[in-house]
């Protein structure tokens, strides 16, 4: 290296004799490159130094028997210094995996270099003998004198003992270390070389010493009155000269072999422990007394109904275990936390009310510590029966009914003089007439029936009704034309005659069955057209008058929409999400078209035309009645009444409206059922017809079910 940096000074006295304004940056930066690859060289060849020197240490180690104490990794990663059991500390290193070397030069005191490569540097057993091994080549023992190694020109030369510099390779790469791993769980130390190209080689096993410890509880918990006690230990590492003394406070303390019998305690009690193996080394334990200690919270511990967790907490310093009786088949311990946090779980009760003595037992024992009862209330139906009655009508007559916060109202499908009974909520027994009244022309004995369905219409105006909602009612009309629809108002009440409204809506079959969209004050009444291409006529309501669209003296009316049903029968009844979009003519987006043969749903083609979307008969959705729409306990609802298909059976059925306004149809569809109970009674509906109602009395839902010729049954939701 020297006759480089000698001729590069050379050099620059040649340039210091040009002209001053000479740029001489490129010299400065091959002289700042040259010393990064003296200090390169240096560090190469003193590790490789320092690892020879200590393989010389680790053949010895292998030689008599000594095992490694400790390994500890160097701060800047590259090895670990290494202590034996005689106290010896030596230092290896790993390195760097080398690139291929240049080829070299001639060496002061060596031939010329042949193509560079990265020199190899290991030890091999051969016949139970090591020996040093360099780039292959077997070279004398290891336990002779070690290796000189020297560096010219950045290559390397080993001089063995009496022998001349020998060229090696090209200083670069790992030095006889390639890796040092210690496995505490084995007892072992692995060191590996450096093999060919770098790579890891061949390697050997020292053993690791066992850490000198002493191992023994550091609490001791006493039951009550308790003075005597044994307390095992053990001393990992231990040797033959190894030695355990105690120094006790407030008791007498007894050690044994692996156990140390402790007698006389008293309050504050406490021993420190020592173990000394006779060589340096001491491990020293603090052990103290303490009374049993153990309690759980006072509280009531139930798991929710519907089912969840409960966390039961306390304290302890006994060892326990948990014991769940057999037949709590319901109950499961879910999660156990430090000191004293146990979790226990149930799914949803729907049975009997229920609970558990669960047991804490002194553990390996069958002593009981202390218990807790758990409990979990059955979960409440959705809704329960609150009553059922027989409709006080001739066989078949009752097709519609609806509901306030008092009575639920039936109307009499039977013709001639129309009739409307009004049953009380609180007590179904009590059963009183709606107050009618005979027009001419055209009062309640108009039409094939005089009153076939009725509704309530929501009130705002506290003036109206004493505030409250207004009952509405319809005929039926012939069909033929001879008679009109007639919409029928009690604005005073049930008690007071109806005010009635004549609509001349041609030819056609309405009244059926009616839905109601809006308010007394400003709303619409939707009629079912079975004759006339199967058309919704929309009459409207304001301030509790009835017209049609195009009547003059109603000119905020609306008009009518078609909704052809195939197959129809003259029962109909047409329902519209009560989110729905309208347009500008009050055509909705979408409406639901029930007849006792079919249902079809309808989305909006354009201004009043409509397309199908049917579900035909499908048995999910046929012959279904009375949709409600309200919310109950954070849910969207929708309550229905559903006939089956023989009619001698129905059932009331609440679906959560998942989809909302955006996809009615696709939540008749998905059926996410909440509840479904029967409209109890016998008989047989004829026309297949049911209606359902709901309302809300001092905060609570209630919904009435009918099927014709079958019965009422009224419900609460919980």
């Amino acid at each position: 290296m020297k006759k480089v940096f000698f001729a590069l000074m050379a050099g620059l006295a040649v340039f210091a004799c040009t002209p001053a304004e000479y740029d001489d940056t490129a010299i400065k930066e091959q002289i700042d490159n040259l010393d990064d690859r003296l200090t390169k060289v240096e560090e190469d060849l003193a590790t490789l130094e320092l690892n020879v020197a200590g393989m010389k240490t680790l053949a010895e180690a292998l030689k008599t028997g000594k095992y490694v104490e400790s390994v500890v990794e160097l701060e800047d990663g590259t090895g670990y210094t290494i202590t034996f059991s005689d106290e010896t500390t030596i230092v290896v290193k790993h390195g760097e995996k080398g690139a291929t070397g240049e080829k070299g030069d001639t060496g002061a005191t060596g031939a010329a270099g042949e193509a560079g490569k990265t020199p190899t540097v290991t030890v091999k057993d051969v016949d139970g003998v090591l020996y040093w091994f360099i780039n292959g080549e077997q070279g004398p023992s290891v336990y002779e004198e070690a290796p000189k190694f020297s560096s010219v020109d950045g290559n390397l030369y080993v001089t063995y003992p009496g022998g001349e510099p020998v060229y090696v390779g090209a200083l670069t790469g790992k030095s006889i270390f390639d890796s040092v791993v210690p496995n505490v769980e084995e007892g072992t130390v692995t060191f590996t070389f450096v093999g060919e190209n770098g790579e890891p080689g061949d390697s050997f096993v020292l053993p690791l010493a066992e850490a000198f410890s002493l191992e023994i509880a550091t609490s001791v918990g006493l039951a009550m009155n308790q003075t005597e006690v044994e307390i095992p230990y053990t001393v990992k590492g231990a040797n033959a000269t190894t030695t355990v003394d105690v120094l006790a406070v407030a008791c007498e303390a007894v050690v044994e072999a692996e156990v140390i019998k402790v007698s006389n305690i008293a309050a504050g009690a406490q021993m420190l422990v020592f173990a000394d193996n006779g060589e340096g080394k001491t491990s020293i334990k603090k052990v103290v007394f303490a009374s049993e200690s153990y309690s759980v919270e006072a509280v009531d511990y139930v798991i929710p109904a519907e089912g969840g967790h409960v966390v039961v907490k306390g304290v302890s310093n006994v060892p326990f275990e948990v014991v769940i009786p057999a037949e709590a088949t319901w109950l499961t311990q879910v999660v156990a936390k430090s000191p004293f946090e146990l979790t226990f779980s149930a799914e949803k009760n729907e049975g009997e009310e229920r609970s558990a003595k669960v047991d804490f037992v002194r553990q390996g024992t069958e002593e009981v510590l202390m218990s807790v009862t758990i409990a979990q209330p059955v979960a409440k139906a959705f809704a329960e029966l609150v009553w059922d009655a027989k409709v006080p009508f001739g066989s078949g007559q009752d097709r519609n009914m609806t509901m306030d916060s008092e009575y639920v109202y039936v109307a009499q499908a039977a013709g001639g003089n129309g009739a409307i009974k009004a049953i009380s909520i609180a007590d179904p027994t009590q059963v009183k007439d709606v107050k009618v009244t005979t027009y001419t022309p055209a009062g309640l004995d108009n039409g094939t029936h005089a009153v076939t369905c009725v509704r309530m219409l929501p009130n705002t105006d506290p003036a109206v009704n004493g505030g409250k909602d207004v009952l509405v009612g319809s005929n039926l009309t012939t069909g033929d034309g001879t008679e009109k629809l007639t919409v029928y108002v009690w604005s005073n009440g049930i008690d007071a005659d109806p005010n009635y409204f004549v609509i001349d809506s041609g030819v056609r079959r309405l009244g059926d069955k009616f839905t109601v969209k809006g308010t007394y004050q400003s709303g619409e009444l939707h009629f079912f057209d079975f004759n006339d291409g199967n058309t919704v006529i929309r009459v409207n309501m304001k301030d509790g008058v009835a017209g049609l669209w195009g009547t003059p003296e109603l000119a905020y009316a609306t008009g009518r929409y078609a909704m052809p049903v195939a197959g129809a029968s003259n029962i109909g009844e047409c329902t519209i999400h009560p989110d729905a979009t309208f347009d500008g003519d009050g055509n909705p987006s979408a409406a639901l078209l029930t007849t006792n043969a079919v249902n079809g749903f309808f989305t909006q083609n354009s201004g009043n035309a409509y397309v199908a979307s049917a579900w035909g008969t499908d048995p999910k959705l046929t012959q279904t009645w009375g949709y409600n729409f309200f919310e109950h306990d954070g849910k969207d609802c929708i309550a229905y009444v559903k006939v089956a298909g023989d009619r001698a059976s129905a059932a009331l059925n609440i679906i959560e409206d998942v989809n909302g306004a955006a996809d009615f149809k696709g939540t008749l569809e998905a059926q996410k059922v909440l509840f479904t109970a029967p409209v109890n009674g016998t008989g047989n509906a004829g026309h297949g017809l049911g209606d359902c109602a709901t309302v809300v009395i001092d905060g609570t839902r209630y919904i009435a079910v009918m099927a014709q010729n079958i019965g009422i049954s009224l419900y609460k939701l919980n």
